[in-house]
């Protein structure tokens, strides 16, 4: 199979990258919690539950909902739905949904 990777598929599939949990275990924010309020932001929670993506998810679902398989495991996202996972991944605005919170040398933070 060939992958097209890209920085959101790459963080989806490794749980790495610009997710508030992974950016709580390096201490670099304080609190994990998704913007959307209900929980941490974790792999799991933005692909089947954040309210944020309801929008990208919906999409993703559709193509699933054919052959009854939502909610699924995710590695059946990447055997079974490769392509409907990956445009469901590349239109995740990690940008707008994630805290972007710096800490500076002084413990001063920039958000």
């Amino acid at each position: 199979m060939k992958i097209n990777l890209t920085q959101n598929f790459t963080t989806m599939v490794t749980d790495h990258g610009k997710i508030n949990s992974y950016s709580h275990s390096f201490k670099i924010i304080e609190a994990p919690t998704c913007p959307c309020g209900t929980r941490d932001q974790n792999i799991d929670h933005l692909i089947f539950e954040c309210e944020l993506l309801n929008k990208e998810r919906t999409i993703l679902k559709q193509a699933m909902v054919k052959t009854n398989d939502w909610p699924t495991r995710k590695r059946d996202l990447l055997r079974k739905y490769y392509k409907e996972f990956t445009q469901f991944t590349n239109k995740i605005p990690f940008d707008e949904i994630t805290v972007q919170q710096i800490t500076c040398k002084d413990n001063s933070k920039i958000v």
